[in-house]
């Protein structure tokens, strides 16, 4: 099963939706109390945000509005046991009778990702219930003795849990395979498949079976970054990063390919970094008659005067000088993709996307951007 999602957008059809529940029993589970009010809540960087409420009358609840411009997983809430997740798409989402103390056991359907995931939901049920079944049968195959005997029986348990691993493994792969085409295959890959397989593996027989439509899924883009993460090195593709300039307007990694791109980790507050600014200068001067080399500069701050004020105070104003943050300091995504411990830290990227080096600074730094400058002019 799924864990807290948090929401994972791709563009989603304009329309209504709708969600229709039924309770065949309203009473929580840990309080003798009823059910009478839910809550529609999607999970917006880390923090929890209701976007809409619902009455419960007789048992039954409904929830409508319109469907927001990204497609997201969203929680129902308000119970005492767990809630119940819907992929919030354009229709009418159906709820099956269920009981609210054990709100996790709700079938959903309705609408194509949520009939898809329900149908995932199964898969995984029958999965553990033959994985039970399979270890029972070796337990009761034992004589009474060894089965009662944990150490003895301890050999049959492991080859058990392992080959149930394994089936497993190959019912989520054929789930995976049969429903390439959902959004909800992504999450599948991310939740089930990612701590079961090597990144390359993922990559490899995964990633490149996903069909273009849903390359533009953030999900997608998340799993190929942690996948570039995972095997960051001089050589392999760097992973796509992205902040907001000065100005507020996003700006990634991704769009400047064709360039050659330093990468300068950095904060208003660190000493270090500010001693690089003279040879961050130098190199963009030199670089002006090729114009193919730029620095993007990404701020570890989380006040955004003291980034701001950083700026202006030691003109760190150039046409090629590009200044992003998201002013969450070292709980930036970016820094944690790029195994940012300490700061400055810089990588090198080439116009291909791909890492040259890592870790350049002062007059090193400056001799290997104007080499590869004067190579380029050549």
């Amino acid at each position: 099963m799924f864990a807290v999602v948090a929401m994972l957008p791709i563009h989603a059809d304009n329309g209504k939706y709708v969600i229709k529940g039924k309770m065949s029993c309203d009473s929580l589970r840990f309080e003798k109390k009823r059910v009478t009010q839910l809550f529609l809540v999607g999970n917006v960087d880390g923090v929890e945000v209701t976007i809409d409420t619902a009455n419960v009358v007789d048992g039954a609840f409904t929830f409508e509005g319109d469907v927001p411009a990204l497609l997201d997983v969203y929680n129902v809430t308000g119970f005492d046991n767990g809630a119940i997740q819907v992929f919030l798409e354009s229709g009418e989402i159906t709820i099956a009778p269920f009981d609210a103390r054990f709100p996790a056991s709700a079938r959903i359907g309705g609408t194509p990702c949520n009939d898809v995931f329900q149908s995932y939901i199964d898969t995984n049920s029958i999965s553990i219930q033959q994985s039970r079944e399979r270890m029972n049968e070796a337990m009761n195959a034992l004589p009474k003795e060894v089965r009662d005997d944990f150490a003895a029986s301890g050999k049959i348990r492991n080859s058990v849990f392992y080959s149930n691993n394994l089936y497993t493994k190959v019912a989520l792969v054929d789930f995976v395979s049969k429903n390439i085409d959902s959004p909800v295959a992504l999450y599948i890959i991310k939740y089930s498949l990612f701590p079961m397989y090597t990144p390359r593996a993922i990559e490899e027989q995964f990633l490149s079976a996903v069909p273009q439509s849903l390359r533009a899924h953030h999900m997608y883009k998340e799993l190929s970054n942690a996948v570039k993460a995972a095997e960051l090195k001089e050589g392999r593709l760097a992973p796509d990063i992205s902040g907001f300039t000065l100005d507020g307007k996003e700006l990634t990694l991704s769009s400047l390919q064709g360039k050659y791109v330093l990468i300068d980790f950095w904060a208003s507050w660190c000493a270090p970094c500010r001693r690089e600014f003279p040879f961050i200068k130098e190199a963009l001067a030199y670089s002006e008659k090729s114009d193919n080399f730029v620095v993007l500069s990404y701020s570890l701050d989380s006040k955004e005067p003291d980034w701001k004020n950083c700026i202006e105070k030691n003109e760190l104003v150039h046409k090629n000088w590009l200044h992003i943050s998201t002013l969450k300091g070292w709980n930036s995504k970016a820094a944690k993709l790029f195994g940012v411990e300490g700061v400055p830290y810089t990588a090198l990227i080439g116009p291909d996307g791909k890492v040259i080096a890592f870790e350049l600074r002062g007059e090193a730094m400056v001799k290997r951007v104007k080499r590869i400058i004067d190579g380029a002019a050549k």
